[in-house]
């Protein structure tokens, strides 16, 4: 590693090149950069992470949430939710509402086939379809996440074929990949809503033994659909004859052909993106060499550590046909809570490395290589 004062043209020939070259940029650059740096990023976890539900009185500790963050979790999410309405015999828009619903209960986060049912009893707001409008935040959200996706695919593949990929790695981009997410939430779109709200425990259980007549189920979810149907309206609470199907009743097995299409589905993009995550380790291009800045080894790092992860818990859980929850099932346990934090240690350490690297080019572009490259990187514009 070297820190050097001044810009030099020789040719760089160590195998890990760090280069504190930022301190021209100035800080109006820097805020825009950080913009598009942290995007792709709350653009995931806007999309992905639902809103809790509290069907007890004690309240999750702050770890548990942890793992929700994850890509893995939120991947999971989307399949289940995905493969759930497939193997659907009846369909409705309270099923869908239970299905993108994040339960906290007595015995923790409940995603389960079970809850769907047992859920209904505290249901007070459902969607007015069984698939969300064409017209909501639901969709707008996934038109764009979806357009951040193939951008993440389109740059990191046209930077690969043309060999200088790495010359366009800088602060701004480190994450463009996690935009991926978004292509893998379309087979999910049609499903994925927040247009519902479930009754506040706590405020049920303090008020039923005084005013059990006049009880007034308060909503903790959220979002303002334009068409809703209320408690009063449909009586959910009257249903009893619907809680006594069982899940069986409602989905095909989950070793029905339907789930095994969207296994298919789903992992074979993950395994795409693992085998594009590992060629980049090799990518070898004249005049570059074969060789990577900080920023590019720490992302290296970060994004296999997340696509074998994927990868493989995936392939666990099909084979163990452990698919009935939408709430990953390793979620609560420690080793994933690690696994976790090892993925935002990475993250931050690569904002933190590509921070010190990113330099403005010659041709008005930031990359993380020394200046000796734009040659390379600035031909032909």
């Amino acid at each position: 590693m070297s820190f050097p004062q001044n810009t030099s043209l020789s040719v760089p020939t160590s195998f890990i090149q760090f280069t504190y070259q930022s301190q021209s940029i100035k800080f109006t650059e820097w805020i825009s950069l950080l913009t598009l740096c942290l995007a792709p990023l709350i653009a995931h976890i806007i999309a992905g992470v639902p809103t809790p539900i509290y069907l007890c009185r004690k309240r999750p500790p702050w770890h548990t949430f942890i793992g929700h963050f994850n890509p893995m979790s939120i991947l999971w999410r989307y399949f289940v939710i995905t493969d759930r309405r497939v193997r659907a015999k009846h369909w409705t828009s309270i099923d869908m509402a239970a299905n993108c619903a994040l339960f906290w209960t007595g015995n923790g986060w409940d995603g389960s086939e079970e809850m769907i049912l047992k859920s209904r009893a505290f249901c007070t707001r459902i969607p007015s379809l069984r698939r969300i409008s064409f017209v909501s935040v639901s969709m707008a959200t996934t038109v764009i996440v979806t357009i951040q996706g193939i951008q993440s695919v389109y740059s990191p593949l046209q930077g690969y074929f043309a060999g200088n990929y790495a010359f366009g790695l800088a602060f701004d981009t480190i994450f463009y990949s996690m935009a991926f997410l978004g292509l893998m939430r379309i087979p999910a779109a049609l499903w994925l809503t927040e247009d519902f709200s479930y009754a506040d425990i706590n405020r049920i259980q303090r008020r039923a033994g005084e005013e059990m007549e006049d009880l007034e189920l308060e909503a903790i979810t959220t979002k303002s659909p334009a068409h809703t149907r209320t408690l009063s309206d449909i009586g959910l609470l009257a249903a009893d004859s619907e809680l006594l199907i069982s899940p069986e009743e409602m989905f095909y097995p989950s070793n029905c052909w339907r789930s095994m299409i969207i296994r298919v589905i789903f992992l074979t993009p993950l395994v795409g993106s693992l085998a594009l995550s590992t060629a980049y380790i090799g990518q070898s291009q004249p005049g570059y060499g074969n060789f990577f800045t900080g920023t590019h080894l720490v992302l290296i790092l970060f994004y296999l550590a997340v696509t074998v992860g994927v990868v493989v818990i995936f392939l666990v859980y099909f084979w163990k046909g452990n698919t009935g929850d939408t709430v990953l099932p390793c979620i609560g346990q420690t080793w994933y809570k690690i696994y976790t934090g090892v993925l935002i240690f990475l993250a931050l350490s690569a904002m933190v490395v590509s921070g010190l690297e990113t330099r403005k080019t010659k041709c008005g572009t930031y990359t993380t290589m020394r200046p000796y490259y734009d040659q390379f990187g600035c031909a032909g514009m």
